[in-house]
This record gives structure tokens, C-alpha cells and sequence, in this order.
């Protein structure tokens, strides 16, 4: 038992992991051609990293997840995240918010409305990450 914990104590220390970890969701409506234009040429092969740092101060690459949210059909969390002003209202879809935290405990901390194209969307999304240091 005391080498378990040894084990486990050392792996937590040697290998953190940060309790706010981000994620992109994206509102999204199934009768939004635009929606369905962003699934097609984006959303199939997602993959981002963000600058962040690990526990001990070092620079890191974090992978930045997408979740997609149907408008019609919300998450309880994400309807309870609403109702307590953690997200602001959806105006439009796409919406692409930028959630910090556990689905329960996090918050929106920046957005983006709209798609164009994949190439200006990823250019937002890293002008988004330039803007936050």
C-alpha cells in the first residue's frame, strides 16, 4: 500500500495536469447550412493546440477539444450554465465559445460567430489565443 501511494504521489508531481483545461465548444443548429459547412471542412478533422503552461511554469502545447452542442437539444449542464450566466445568449450559429473548466464549474471566457472557411477560422481561433497573453 505505501508503494501505491509513493507511485501515485510521484506520478502526480511528474506528470501535472491542470485542473482548467479549455474546450471549444460549438452551438450548433442541424438546418444551418453554415453549421453543416464547418462539420464538413473543419469539424471532421479538429485539431488544435493552445499555449499553456503546466504546473511547474513550463510552456506547453494543450489540445483544445471541440464539443458540439445541438441548439435544439442542450446539455442539462450547458442549459444550467444559461441559466446562471456562465454563457452568454446564442444569437446565431454557428457560435464557437471558448468554455474554461469542468462543464459544471467552467465559464465562457471568449467567442466567435460564424464560419467562413477553414483557413480564416483557424486564424481567428490563433488570433483568439494571441489576443489572451
Amino acid at each position: 500500500m505505501k508503494k501505491l501511494l509513493i507511485t501515485l504521489l510521484f506520478l502526480l508531481f511528474a506528470f501535472p495536469v491542470s485542473a482548467k483545461a479549455l474546450e471549444l465548444l460549438m452551438a450548433h443548429n442541424p438546418n444551418c447550412h453554415i453549421c453543416e459547412k464547418f462539420i464538413e471542412e473543419v469539424a471532421v478533422d479538429f485539431e488544435y493546440s493552445y499555449p499553456g503552461t503546466t504546473s511547474h511554469g513550463r510552456m506547453t502545447k494543450k489540445p483544445l477539444p471541440l464539443i458540439i452542442i445541438n441548439v435544439y437539444e442542450q446539455p442539462e449542464w450547458f442549459k444550467e450554465a444559461y441559466k446562471l450566466r456562465k454563457i452568454k445568449p446564442i444569437r446565431g450559429t454557428p457560435t464557437f465559445i471558448i468554455w474554461n473548466g469542468s462543464h459544471e464549474g467552467g465559464a465562457e471566457i471568449a467567442r466567435l460567430v460564424g464560419y467562413r472557411d477553414k483557413e480564416r477560422f483557424y486564424s481567428r481561433l490563433k488570433e483568439m489565443f494571441q489576443d489572451d497573453n
